[in-house]
């Protein structure tokens, strides 16, 4: 199985895209957006990209957690992400 990224220029273009349609997509009833292949067919198509897999796209998991979101849920052909919240009342009162 192969499992190198992408070229930097098409994990950079094609995660551009994916920031692109987090916000402009609506929330699922689970707080988290779902990104699919078919989302990015345009993006792919441009690229020339066959048998697209969210896990060769090279620096996603920092560009996604830089943005204030994180990944959730991760595999070849879908990806879910949510906003990345910190709730003060999750943190532990040591004083």
């Amino acid at each position: 199985m192969d499992m190198t990224s992408y070229t930097e220029v098409k994990s950079k273009v094609i995660r551009n895209r994916i920031l692109e349609i987090l916000k402009q997509s609506e929330v699922d009833i689970d707080k988290t957006v779902s990104i699919t292949e078919s989302d990015l067919t345009d993006v792919l198509t441009d690229l020339q990209i066959n048998n697209f897999d969210f896990g060769k796209v090279a620096g996603l998991r920092k560009e996604i957690n830089y943005t204030g979101y994180k990944i959730v849920y991760k595999d070849a052909k879908i990806m879910k992400i949510k906003e990345d919240t910190f709730d003060i009342d999750t943190v532990p009162k040591d004083y």
